[in-house]
């Protein structure tokens, strides 16, 4: 029953071809309760692009007329993750980013295939759990997520989908079916995070059909993987912001080093109570553990504050401070979309022997990437190449905007790509976290507008100031 009703929504490509593009009105509602005039569009593109007489996605999408009398080309936003939903961001945090750039263009909230209003299988997810009595390691998380994939894949192939559909390739040719929907010369992309790994893609396949593109955030071709030196860079950058505030002693990186040294030669044993079940658990903290929970907090500025409170706690022998994050640690969930986008644009085998070396080194080891998979791991999926992942060189206006304190994608991602985009500008944010690319300060969106409108942008520094 379950297969029947998934390739239900996988219409025939036929029929999506008599159907076209439809556009209807639609009252957009954000979060808040504010609402806005829209059009709700949906576009069935082709489940594989080299076989367009196959079966079809439905894409859908909100579009936002804008408010200028001529205005340019149209802004499709690339949600990051991969897995999240352009509508629901809409709707949420950047609802009024949408509404501004209106004056610029229309504004287009896009689900990619397999997300949010485009996802023709959103009840499938693979749990996977490794038990708090066990020492987990990178090679217990990886092997743990290997086996929750494998799994994955056989039961969601059984239902009727296609996994090898869902790569970055596929979802940048989609675009440019979108383009052509619109009947629209060229497009303004705007993305964050794996939302630029796309816009990329978008880029290298299409440029000339690029008018101006935003990347926030920048994950390049083949920063799927990451770094672990871009991690102990940042716990340096760290380490002069607290010292700045007066901090005094041994300085973050020896006092983390200090901590896992003693996590090695024994676990700490956190008693807690399962709030959800009420019952009691024993949970032994491995230094790896500790390490995947340092590493996710440096996400953002207000994270990893408040991770530095866990870490006096720590110190002082209050272990029980560590129960509230063994859900996060120890237990994950798997989406076809998300999975299989990532394990598609895999690793060089050059960059894959620099992280290694770079764990080995590193405070924080090899928790930069937990549970990383390759298509090799994921039944279905196909390797992008090193096509996908190679140098990229366009000559289209780019601007890069970055955080100093973004633990997930770092400035230097931006900068390995400028020399080969010949008219890319990096607006670098002093004290911005991934969190905070778009709306931590309103100069951001002011320089945004500008960029789309055609105007001069040079290289910038900009402080932003943390919020109270």
């Amino acid at each position: 029953m379950r297969a029947v009703l998934l390739l239900a929504l996988i219409l025939p490509l036929s029929l999506a071809q008599a159907q076209g593009l439809q556009l209807q009105p639609h009252t957009f509602q954000a979060h808040d309760g504010r609402t806005v005039q829209a059009e709700l569009g949906t576009l069935t593109v082709p489940l594989r692009h080299a076989h367009p007489e196959g079966p079809g996605l439905p894409l859908r999408f909100v579009r936002f007329k804008s408010t200028s009398p001529s205005p340019g080309a149209p802004i499709v936003y690339l949600a990051g993750g991969p897995g999240g939903s352009g509508i629901e961001a809409a709707r949420y945090g950047r609802f009024d980013l949408f509404l501004a750039l209106r004056e610029v263009a229309d504004v287009i909230a896009l689900d990619q295939r397999g997300t949010g209003q485009s996802n023709p299988h959103p009840e499938l997810k693979q749990s996977w759990a490794i038990p708090l009595d066990q020492r987990m390691d990178e090679a217990l998380l990886t092997s743990t997520v290997k086996k929750a994939a494998a799994e994955a894949s056989r039961t969601w192939t059984a239902a009727g989908v296609d996994l090898g559909a869902f790569t970055t390739v596929e979802n940048a040719d989609d675009l440019e079916m979108l383009r052509k929907a619109l009947g629209a010369p060229k497009l303004n992309l705007w993305g964050i995070s794996y939302g630029t790994h796309l816009g990329l893609a978008y880029v290298r396949r299409h440029a000339e059909r690029v008018d101006h593109i935003i990347l926030a955030g920048i994950e390049g071709p083949d920063d799927t993987w990451k770094r672990p030196a871009h991690a102990e860079a940042l716990l340096g950058r760290w380490e002069a912001v607290l010292r700045a505030e007066g901090e005094r002693g041994p300085g973050l990186k020896a006092r983390l080093a200090k901590l896992l040294k003693s996590l090695r030669s024994k676990p700490l044993t956190v008693e807690f109570t399962d709030e959800e079940k009420g019952d009691r658990r024993t949970w032994k903290v491995s230094p790896f553990d500790l390490q995947c929970l340092a590493f996710e907090s440096l996400r953002d500025p207000a994270t990893f504050r408040r991770f530095l409170p866990l870490l006096t706690a720590l110190e002082s022998g209050n272990h029980e401070a560590m129960a509230p994050f063994a859900g996060r640690l120890r237990e994950g969930l798997l989406r076809p979309m998300s999975l299989a986008m990532d394990a598609a644009s895999g690793v060089s085998p050059a960059r894959r022997a620099l992280i290694e070396r770079e764990a080995a080194k590193a405070v924080l080891g090899g928790s930069v990437n937990p549970g990383a998979l390759l298509a090799e791991d994921v039944a279905g999926v196909s390797d992008l190449g090193e096509s996908f992942r190679g140098p990229l060189k366009a000559d289209v206006p780019v601007l890069l905007i970055s955080g100093t304190l973004d633990g997930r994608t770092s400035p230097d991602n931006a900068e390995a790509l400028r020399p080969g985009l010949s008219r890319a500008v990096h607006l670098v944010l002093e004290g911005a976290g991934h969190d905070g690319l778009f709306q931590s300060d309103p100069r951001i969106l002011e320089r945004m507008k500008s960029f789309l409108k055609g105007e001069a942008l040079r290289d910038e520094r900009m402080e932003i100031k943390a919020k109270p």
